[in-house]
């Protein structure tokens, strides 16, 4: 790897919408269960900010049932 490549910040904030770009969920999908209590986030100024860290954290959690997506991994 070269010195000026680095690797993502997992830690760095995002909002719900781009998580849901960069990871194949909805903005609402991701919302839900941030209101359930299985994603962790926070609102700052009247958005949802999670992690990446986060969000692949909710996909390893994650059990199969109803519909779920095989294809979405981390």
């Amino acid at each position: 790897m070269a010195m000026n490549e680095r690797l993502p910040d997992k830690s760095r904030p995002i909002t719900l919408a781009e998580a849901a770009d960069m990871y194949g969920f909805s903005r609402n999908y991701l919302g839900n269960l941030v209101r359930k209590g299985r994603l962790k986030a926070r609102k700052s100024g009247g958005v949802w900010l999670t992690t990446p860290a986060d969000i692949e954290s909710f996909i390893a959690s994650r059990q199969p049932r109803g519909k779920y997506r095989g294809d979405i991994q981390t």
